[in-house]
Order: structure tokens, then sequence, then C-alpha cells
């Protein structure tokens, strides 16, 4: 009987009031564990930053987002190397081919509101500006957004290469929005292949359909990226280079490895300084030879908010993505190195900008590193923050 009495008293003295308690203190005692878990995590994340510029480069900056917004973001190294001004996370960088994101949500968009067919090719919408280009007459505008329109991409062109980042380029100058489609003209290269055969990646594929936006709205490329993604998401650190004046002075210092074949193939311009390491000094270069395609600059927390809204289909519908799904992961452009990656299973993006570039430098350590870092040191670290 006493056991039975017991029992019944210590029923009886859970009151609700008490339960409350309860749930309160098991709540407290668990929350500074999770919060021990991201200051850890955030300290990992800063330690790998500073082993990434050790190597060395300039400067780096990153972002990790979820659907329910930032979940960290950090920067480590130099801005500018001469003044050793510390790189921040407001600092805008290149982002290059990255920028195929932004113009194949316009597309898909104006598919999805009926202003055009993705089956259509771009001679019958644009006509005389890419008369002369090989397979626009033949590819679909699908086949240009997902890179199987077998159109020679322009940054191939050597040309070009020594007018859009080398010897003969002009680093102040704007360049027009269809200029880069001369290095494509059928008489100096023909296509890579018949349209929708093969994947091959070309920049030329967004360049035509940035200037296929601007044919069926009557309008701006950089006015329709803005009304349709930057202003309804709340990006204000993304800008188009040279067709747009951002609010404020804030694009990082870019430097770019100059290598014996970069030098033989490209050159060095004459207005870039060329320091140690054999770093040529490339800051505040007009980033409008890299056209539509490549001349967005950003941060990596616009970014990785831009690229959550998209796979959480804020922007298009989900179905639809897989029109963008080749478009590049990793860029690589005068000055700049930028990369992106969503981890699906753990419904994270993760965005890292080095302005250091070493396209056309060939086969080098500083090049394969900056390939590879991405990968290798800083997923393993972001995916943490999933669990």
């Amino acid at each position: 009987m006493r056991t039975e009495t017991r029992r019944d008293n210590l029923g009886s003295s859970i009151t609700p009031k008490l339960i409350f308690t309860l749930c309160c203190f098991l709540l407290a005692s668990i929350v500074p564990v999770s919060a021990q878990d991201q200051l850890q995590i955030d300290r990992q994340m800063n330690e790998a930053l500073e082993s990434i510029i050790a190597n060395p480069l300039p400067g780096i900056s990153v972002a990790v987002a979820n659907r329910d917004g930032l979940v960290w973001s950090g920067s480590a190294g130099f801005s500018n190397l001469e003044d050793r001004q510390a790189i921040s996370q407001n600092h805008l960088f290149g982002i290059g081919d990255l920028s195929n994101q932004f113009v194949g949500v316009v597309i898909l968009q104006l598919a999805a509101e009926g202003f055009v067919d993705l089956n259509d090719t771009p001679l019958s919408i644009l006509g005389d500006p890419v008369a002369n280009i090989e397979n626009a007459d033949k590819a679909t505008l699908y086949q240009l957004l997902n890179h199987t329109s077998g159109i020679f991409s322009w940054d191939k062109d050597d040309i070009w290469a020594r007018h859009g980042r080398g010897v003969q380029m002009n680093p102040k100058y704007h360049w027009a929005k269809d200029e880069v489609l001369k290095y494509i003209t059928r008489d100096s290269h023909a296509a890579t292949g018949i349209a929708g055969e093969g994947y091959a990646y070309s920049k030329s594929n967004y360049t035509i359909l940035g200037l296929i936006v601007e044919k069926l709205t009557g309008g701006l490329l950089e006015d329709e990226v803005r009304e349709r993604i930057l202003v309804p998401l709340n990006l204000t650190n993304t800008h188009y280079d040279s067709y747009e004046v951002p609010p404020y002075n804030n694009l990082v210092g870019s430097y770019h490895l100059a290598t014996d074949q970069f030098i033989s193939k490209v050159g060095i311009n004459a207005k870039f300084e060329f320091g140690e390491d054999r770093l040529i000094n490339t800051s505040g270069a007009s980033l409008s030879s890299e056209g539509l395609a490549g001349a967005i600059i950003s941060t990596p927390r616009d970014l990785a908010l831009f690229a959550i809204a998209l796979k959480s289909g804020k922007l298009v519908d989900i179905n639809s993505l897989k029109a963008i799904e080749q478009n590049a992961a990793h860029s690589e452009i005068l000055g700049f190195t930028s990369d992106i990656q969503w981890l699906e299973e753990e419904g994270l993006v993760i965005t890292s900008f080095v302005n250091m570039g070493t396209v056309n430098s060939g086969e080098n350590e500083i090049n394969d590193y900056l390939n590879s870092y991405f990968e290798k040191i800083l997923i393993p670290i972001a995916k943490k923050y999933a669990k």
C-alpha cells in the first residue's frame, strides 16, 4: 500500500507547471550545445579561409545559405596587395560564367509568360546579328540553355583572348553587348557539332540569349535581371559591370597569374602592373569583354541567396531548371575565380570567390589548387551546417 500511495503522490505532483518547467530546462540544455556546434563550424570555416590564402592567394570571400537564409559568411586576405587592404564580405567580385544562371532565369520566365518559344532559333529572333554564326539557324533556345547548340564559344578564339584579356586589351573600354560575336563567324570558326547531339559548353550561348532577352522585351538585360530577380530577392550587391554603375565603389582588387603560356598566347597589357609571384594587377579592368555571359559582379552572399531561391522554386518552376543545370559551377576569368555548389542532400548552397585568375595560364600548381580547394577544403566543412 505504501508503494501505491507513493506512486499516487508522485503522479499528483507532476503538474502542468512542472512539466512546462522541465521542458524549458531541457530546451535550455539543448540550445547551448547546438550553438556551440555552430561556433565550432564557424571557427573551422575561418581557419580554412586562412589556410587557403596561405598558398598564397590574394583574398577569398565565402558564403553558405539554406532555405531560411544566410547561414555563414566570411572572408580572408587582401583586396589590394600593394596597400595590404583587407578584403571584406561586401567587396564585389567578377563571377564570370556564373552570370549564366541569371540570364537563364530571365529566358525561362519569358518562356513561361508566353513571350518566346524555347523551340525557336536565334536566327528567327535576332536575324542579321547572328546570321553568319554556324548553327544559329538550327539550334533551339533550349539547346542554347543546356549547351547542346554546337555554337563555337568566343573565348576559345585566340584573337579575342588578346583583345579581351591580354596585350591588345583596353582595360577601360566598354564592349558592345554583341561585340564578342564577331569572333565566331562561320568564316573563322565552324560549329563544334550538330545542334542537339552533344554537350559543349559555350559562352556564346548565353551572350546570344542575353541579346534575345533585349530583343523580346525592348529593354536592357540588366534591367530585366534587376526587376525580375534582384529586387524581388532584395539582392543589393549584384550588378552588370560596365552596363550599370554600382551605388558605391566596392569592386575588389584583382590579380592574374602570368605564366609563360599566358604571356605567349594572351600577352600582358602595358597598363597592367607586373608584380611579385608573376601576378599582374588587373584591378578595375572592365569585365564587359566577358559580355552578357560573364560581366556580372556580386558578393558570395548575394549569389548564395539567389541560388537558394532558384532551387526553392521562387524564380521559375522547379521542373524547368533542368534546362540550365549544365551551367558552370566553376568559373575563371581575368583576375577572378568563382565557385558555387548546391548540396542537395543537406539543403545548402556554398559560394566562394577568389580575386585571382589563372585562365589561359596552362597547367600549374596554382591553377590546380584553384580548381580543387573548393571541393576538398570548403565543402566538407560546409556540410556540417546541416547536421
